[in-house]
C-alpha cells in the first residue's frame, strides 16, 4: 500500500507541475512574453528590469532637456529681434536731424522718443517671468532674483552641461545702451546746441559694438543648443536599444510556445491516466483485502 501511495503522490505532483507549466505557457501566448515575471527567468527578468529602468530615466531626461531647449529657442529668436532694433537705432542716429535757426525741435524730440522707445522694447524681451528660462538668460540679475547659471543633466550618468547667462539687457552688464537726450547730441551739452558730429558717432560706435556683442553671446547660447541636440538625439538612440533589447528578451517564440503547449497537454493527460491507473488498483486491491 505505501508504494501505491508514492506512485498517487508522484502522479498528483506530475499533474500539478504540467498545471503550473501550462498557465506560464498560456501567459506568454497571451502576452507575447516568455519573461512575465521573476520566478519565469530571474537573471532575464533582472536584465530586462535594467533596461527598462535605464529607458525611463533617458525619457525623462529628454522631457528635460526639451524645456531647456524650448527655453534656449525663445532665447535665440529674442537676440535676432534686439538684433534688428539696433540696426533701427543705429539708423535713427544717423538720421537725427540738425539744429537749423528757428527749428521747433518736433522732429527730434519724435526721433529720441522713437530711439529710446526701441531701448525700452530691447529690456522687455530680457525681463523673465519667474517660468522662463530663456528671458532669465538674457535678463539683468541686478534687477531680476536669478541664478548665474543653469545645471542640466544631460544623461543617465548624470553629466552636466551647464547653461551661462548671455545678457542681451541694455545695462552695464548686457549691451550697454544707455537712454539719449538732446543734451547728450550736442557740441555743448545742452538741448537746442549745435549737433556733435563726434557724439553722433560715437553714439553710434557704441550700438555697432553692442552688436558685435549680441552676436558673440547668441553664438555662445548655439554652442549651449548644439550640446542639447546632441545630447536629446543620443539619449533617444540608447532609449531605442534598451527598448528593443528588452522587448526582445521578453519576446516569445509563439511557435515554440504552442508545441511547449502540445508537450504539457499529453503530460498532463499521462498523469491524469497514470493517477487513474493507480487509484483503479488501490481500490481492486482493497477489495481482494475484504
Amino acid at each position: 500500500m505505501d508504494g501505491i501511495r508514492t506512485a498517487i503522490d508522484r502522479a498528483l505532483i506530475g499533474a500539478e507541475q504540467a498545471k503550473s507549466s501550462m498557465d506560464a505557457a498560456t501567459k506568454r501566448i497571451a502576452t507575447g512574453k516568455k519573461i512575465n515575471s521573476p520566478s519565469d527567468d530571474p537573471v532575464r527578468w533582472a536584465s530586462t528590469r535594467q533596461s527598462r529602468s535605464v529607458d525611463m530615466i533617458l525619457r525623462t531626461v529628454n522631457s528635460s532637456l526639451e524645456s531647456v531647449a524650448i527655453g534656449i529657442r525663445g532665447a535665440d529668436q529674442a537676440m535676432a529681434a534686439i538684433e534688428g532694433h539696433l540696426d533701427q537705432m543705429i539708423e535713427i542716429v544717423k538720421l537725427f536731424p540738425p539744429y537749423p535757426e528757428g527749428d521747433n525741435a518736433e522732429e527730434r524730440i519724435r526721433m529720441l522718443r522713437s530711439f529710446n522707445g526701441i531701448r525700452q522694447l530691447i529690456d522687455q524681451l530680457t525681463i523673465p517671468p519667474t517660468d522662463d528660462l530663456g528671458q532669465a538668460i538674457m535678463a539683468d540679475p541686478a534687477s531680476n532674483d536669478i541664478p548665474d547659471s543653469w545645471p542640466v543633466v544631460v544623461n543617465e550618468q548624470g553629466d552636466v552641461r551647464t547653461i551661462r547667462r548671455q545678457e542681451v539687457h541694455t545695462g552695464p552688464t548686457g549691451l550697454t545702451i544707455p537712454g539719449l537726450t538732446e543734451a547728450d547730441l550736442t557740441e555743448n551739452g545742452q538741448a537746442g546746441g549745435a549737433l556733435s558730429r563726434q557724439r553722433l558717432d560715437d553714439i553710434t560706435a557704441n550700438l555697432e559694438n553692442a552688436k558685435a556683442v549680441l552676436r558673440q553671446r547668441r553664438d555662445s547660447l548655439g554652442s549651449d543648443a548644439a550640446a542639447i541636440a546632441r545630447a536629446r538625439t543620443s539619449n533617444a538612440g540608447a532609449a531605442a536599444f534598451h527598448t528593443s533589447f528588452a522587448e526582445s528578451r521578453e519576446a516569445a517564440d509563439i511557435n515554440e510556445t504552442a508545441a511547449q503547449v502540445t508537450s504539457i497537454q499529453l503530460k498532463q493527460s499521462l498523469a491524469l491516466e497514470s493517477l487513474g491507473s493507480i487509484t483503479s488498483l488501490r481500490s481492486e486491491l482493497v477489495a481482494l483485502l475484504k
